[in-house]
């Protein structure tokens, strides 16, 4: 379905939104989600390879020179081929997100998951003698990242009011009331962009009007308030989904020296996103309006990002010694192609002054649901990635292991959207840069059946700004810490890991109009508009996982 053309960017920081023709800066967290913005695919091209199987995530990730394990397939394929059995796996988890607010929450703010961490299998597909001693094949699934997270918190006391956002958005549109209807005075939302449905439900909620008592044209401007009203905030994200990886992967094993191999890696994204909005309105004495008064509104929308993407890894490991092992991997930027559907409804309550009764103008607008699909997807690039890794075994006793991770997060780019392609790509060369992933494991076996493990991994920043303010929260820095254990009878084995993250996000505004040019009117002098913005919101986000490995050697 193809969407109208969108002149400003849904996405951008306020130091960075808008067009050279453009008024004003809008934005926020709940302004924008009616597309794909770059927050998002920055957000979706943050992979983490301390989930897979209970054994990498104890150990960190740090698994790019060590091999033999299932997760070789997404971080270093050449693993594969130190496999002496052939081995089929399971690996479920449990996570706990938990997300912290400057201000207190409303309602919670942790979310629970049951899902799948891994799944696959490996067979030997042949054994020799000379050169090259085996060849195996893998197939299986791995968790690269979780985006199951809320986050919810009350504002009291404010002087902004999302209303005069949605006015400035309206008359920077071009856009009159009369154009939301067709010609049987039917509202018709598919005569209007969905980057303005939000400030049309604030048009049928009672927010804004383009109109004065008797009729008559004006500018948009929300009037159903009276002079500084007290506006009391409330605002929850809540997101559920994640992005997994379907690998299949081919290891050889050359003289017990050099191990090299290859995946071809399908992924598979899914989000759901919840954004509630809402705001209650206070009155001093003598400033409420005189007809019509605004007492609240409650504003819901809902988006569904649903899609693939594909790359290609190769890599190398040589063991120099006996005990020593080296590792290199290479994985090409991941192309993805993903449908984005939206919709978005609101309800407000009215006070009719004059008479003392609670009216409503539309007490419950909602919109159509939009779709970018199929020649209309949103299609990116992810970043490339090289992955470094050493390791040394201790006999059968002990494994500590080490890897570097290089990714370049300024090489994002866009290759076809509905607002264009290439649209964001000089944002992500402004703001993003590449980043440095540091990741130790170490296993200790007291007895032969049984494994202790802990692992730490530290994620650097990959923005340029930690102090930016975006339209809505990114990742920028994380830590993992990881322990588990494990215990091996032969041809079955389980291995247990607990694994804590904390991640540092940016700040974000839920909503902003910024004047690019000052609040005065050059021709006549007159004030225009304030700045209307919310305060800085602030969120701490760690979380719990709790994994488990059943697996089987045969």
């Amino acid at each position: 379905m193809k969407r109208f053309a969108i002149a400003v960017l849904l996405v951008v920081a306020m130091v960075g939104s808008g067009t050279a023709q453009q008024r004003f800066n809008i934005g926020g967290a709940i302004i924008d989600p009616s597309g794909v913005t770059a927050m998002d695919m920055f957000n979706y091209s943050q992979h983490s390879y301390t989930f897979g199987t209970a054994r990498s995530a104890a150990m960190a990730g740090a698994m790019t020179s060590l091999g033999g394990d299932m997760s070789s397939l997404m971080i270093n394929p050449a693993g594969l081929g130190m496999y002496r059995t052939n081995e089929v796996i399971l690996t479920p988890m449990i996570g706990v997100a938990h997300s912290t607010n400057a201000d207190p929450s409303y309602e919670s703010n942790t979310s629970t998951r049951f899902s799948m961490s891994n799944f696959g299998m490996m067979f030997k597909a042949y054994e020799g003698t000379g050169k090259i001693l085996a060849v195996n094949v893998g197939f299986g699934y791995n968790r690269i990242a979780d985006l199951n997270n809320r986050t919810s918190f009350y504002r009291p006391d404010n002087n902004s009011s999302i209303a005069g956002v949605f006015a400035r958005q309206l008359q920077q549109s071009g856009m009159r009331s009369d154009d939301f209807y067709d010609s049987d005075d039917y509202f018709d939302w598919w005569r209007i962009d969905p980057k303005y449905w939000g400030a049309a439900l604030g048009y049928r909620c009672g927010l804004v009007y383009d109109k004065d008592n008797d009729g008559n044209q004006r500018a948009w401007a929300p009037d159903m308030y009276g002079t500084n009203p007290v506006v009391d905030q409330y605002a929850s994200l809540n997101s559920k989904g994640s992005i997994g990886e379907y690998d299949l992967s081919v290891g050889m094993n050359i003289q017990n020296k050099f191990y090299v191999g290859a995946t071809l890696g399908i992924q598979s994204i899914y989000q759901r996103r919840e954004v509630y909005y809402g705001e209650e309105y206070f009155y001093a004495e003598g400033n409420a309006p005189s007809g019509n008064e605004l007492r609240y509104f409650n504003y819901n929308q809902t988006s569904i990002t649903d899609g693939s993407g594909v790359n290609f890894k190769i890599g190398l490991t040589y063991r120099p010694i006996e005990n020593l092992r080296l590792g290199v991997a290479f994985h090409t930027p991941t192309y993805y192609s993903l449908d984005y559907s939206y919709q978005a409804a609101m309800v407000s309550r009215v006070r009719d002054n004059s008479t003392g009764k609670v009216i409503s103008p539309d007490p419950e607008a909602m919109t159509e649901v939009w779709r970018d699909n199929g020649p209309n997807s949103w299609d990116f690039t992810s970043p490339a990635r090289l992955l470094f890794g050493a390791s040394y075994t201790f006999g059968d006793k002990a494994i500590i292991s080490v890897d570097y991770e290089r990714d370049w997060y300024n090489g994002i780019r866009t290759r076809k959207t509905p607002v264009g392609k290439g649209v964001y790509d000089d944002f992500f060369r402004q703001y993003f840069k590449g980043s440095n992933t540091v990741r130790v494991g170490a296993e200790v076996k007291p007895i032969p059946i049984l494994a202790l493990r802990a692992g730490y991994g530290f994620n650097g920043s990959m923005v340029k700004d930690k102090q930016i303010i975006f339209s809505s929260p990114v990742t920028y820095q994380t830590q993992y810490a990881t322990g588990g254990v494990g215990v091996s009878f032969g041809f079955i084995f389980v291995d247990v890991t607990y694994q804590y993250a904390a991640a540092r996000q940016t700040d974000y505004r839920l909503f902003y109009a910024i004047d690019r040019v000052g609040e005065v009117d050059p021709s006549s002098g007159n004030t225009l508009y304030k700045d209307d913005y919310s305060g800085i919101v602030r969120t701490k986000l760690t979380r719990h996982n709790v994994i488990m490995t059943l697996g089987f050697r045969f």
